[in-house]
């Protein structure tokens, strides 16, 4: 069924609806919540180790059931971590840092039920507000993206990498020596227009080049499992926790009302943003809470708000970080990396015309994010004593287990060899490039990435007869470059001559 561009938010999601309201993809909705949660409670499994330790589960379902799937994964991950983040004071993953501020010291005087009640809450109520606003601002985006050409694309392609590898963090070699590397898998193998083999040094199993799965995977999940082998660590013991103690109170809930619409607002916008919009929605709502909070006197010592707040921007960040994903084709964090690998597994590429192309995908999809919510709030508020007996789980039966999944998952992608070799080789190496604070997410955005900025870069020559001039001189895309040169190359100058101004002050003072 083909829906128009013209169609009204509204009835694009009231379309998505209809089309995840069926028993299949409300299964996998609740399947993906289910897992996600699970491997959230993991400690030191993350959102996109989570993901990518999963995707192999996706592909031998439709496209939107696979998706519905990763997409559960994502929320019920986060909120897993914030379990374990309150309960043991061991963050599941980056965004869960903050619950530990406020969740940890309420768990320690017996409150742990109410900060679990409040983070359900808050889930829900920002995840769900954040898609209602998805729906209204994704087909649109979309729409305004179809007047980009290849010079525009090439521009938002390769410069959104750069920026990317920049902002995650750490040296400028600690991003672009990782982003090369990921540049150089996405064109490992046959070329697609030529047929020509590019770099397999005559092993004509590489010719098919590195599986996205056996990347991902190996990238990230069994990467992380080698972390946890190394670090070992008993996980500390928890008591259950009763039902009713899960209810939080009329001051709970006072407190918590404004930190949810605050927080919920500022994760809806940080979402739009590329790097770690989602870590960094948290601290700035938690920061914002410490300063207009109801409760700030307490913060450090158990401050609803400072749990409310950071949790609300948490999901909403989530939720509106895929509108770059599916508007745009670029996913702005390596949990979106996954989706997007997930996607192209199934031969879908996200971008304009996703939502005309494939309309059941992009609502079906939007929609259920509002119906995975819904799921996450009852299991989440009915399983609690099951998460907990969760995190007695011995590691040397957990782990084998998952790495088990991960080597099936690999192999039966495409029955190959050579895949299980590469995804065993990319875990040593992320395993590396962890331990001396080299950044993994480059690798796999340039990998994934990769091969549409080089399809960008060869249309843009044809269309102007050779002229590298054309890539610049397009105003959109001139605009790009000149946004990417001041995040990549203005900030950083304005912050060295900004410190050598502060340094002559200090030293008068002195």
């Amino acid at each position: 069924m083909m829906l128009p561009l013209a169609m009204s938010p509204w009835e694009g999601l009231l379309h998505g609806l209809a089309v995840a309201l069926t028993p299949e993809h409300l299964l996998a909705a609740l399947v993906g919540a289910l897992l996600g949660t699970i491997m959230g409670l993991v400690p030191g499994i993350g959102p996109v180790s989570g993901a990518a330790i999963l995707l192999p589960l996706t592909y031998v379902f439709d496209p939107l059931t696979g998706m519905i799937v990763i997409a559960g994964m994502f929320y019920g991950i986060m909120y897993g971590g914030s379990t374990t983040s309150v309960l043991l004071n061991m963050p599941g993953e980056a965004p869960s840092v903050v619950a530990a501020f406020e969740g940890y010291p309420l768990a320690q005087q017996g409150r742990a039920g109410p900060a679990l009640g409040v983070i359900a809450i808050a889930s829900f109520i920002a995840g769900t507000g954040s898609v209602i606003l998805l729906s209204a601002v994704a087909a649109p985006v979309a729409q305004a993206a179809v007047i980009f050409g290849s010079a525009e694309y090439f521009a938002l392609t390769l410069g959104g990498l750069i920026v990317l590898s920049r902002v995650m963090g750490g040296s400028l070699a600690a991003g672009l020596l990782p982003l090369a590397f990921g540049l150089f898998l996405g064109i490992l193998g046959e070329d697609a227009i030529s047929g020509a083999a590019r770099y397999t040094f005559g092993v004509r199993e590489v010719s098919q080049g590195v599986s996205i799965v056996a990347l991902a995977v190996g990238l990230f999940g069994l990467a992380e499992i080698l972390r946890l082998l190394v670090h070992r660590g008993e996980v500390p013991k928890v008591g259950s926790l009763r039902w009713r103690s899960l209810i939080p109170t009329r001051d709970d809930l006072r407190n918590s009302a404004g930190p949810w619409l605050r927080g919920g607002g500022i994760g809806f916008g940080m979402g739009l943003l590329p790097g770690p919009s989602i870590s960094l929605a948290t601290l700035l709502s938690y920061r914002v809470e410490s300063l207009v909070g109801r409760d700030r006197k307490k913060f450090g010592k158990g401050a609803i708000s400072g749990l409310a707040g950071p949790e609300a921007a948490n999901n909403a960040a989530a939720t509106s970080s895929m509108i770059p994903l599916l508007a745009l084709g670029l996913p702005f964090s390596a949990t979106l990396a996954v989706m997007l690998v997930a996607m192209q597994v199934h031969g879908i590429q996200p971008g304009p015309q996703l939502v005309s192309s494939h309309p059941d995908l992009f609502w079906g999809l939007i929609a259920s994010l509002l119906i995975g919510n819904v799921m996450l709030l009852v299991l989440n508020i009915n399983f609690i004593r099951v998460w907990v007996a969760m995190l007695r789980v011995p590691n040397w039966i957990l782990l084998p287990s998952v790495v088990a999944l991960c080597w099936a998952g690999i192999y039966s992608f495409r029955l190959s060899w050579f895949d299980l070799a590469a995804a065993a080789v990319l875990a040593v190496l992320g395993f590396c490039m962890i331990r001396f604070n080299f950044q993994i997410v480059p690798v796999l955005l340039g990998a994934l990435i990769g091969p549409l900025v080089e399809r960008h870069f060869r249309q843009g020559l044809t269309a102007a007869n050779g002229e590298l001039s054309y890539f610049v001189t397009q105003p959109i895309a001139a605009g790009i470059w000149a946004v990417v040169a001041l995040l990549v190359i203005g900030l950083p100058l304005l912050r060295f001559f900004a410190g050598r101004r502060r340094q002559p002050e200090s030293d008068a003072a002195a």
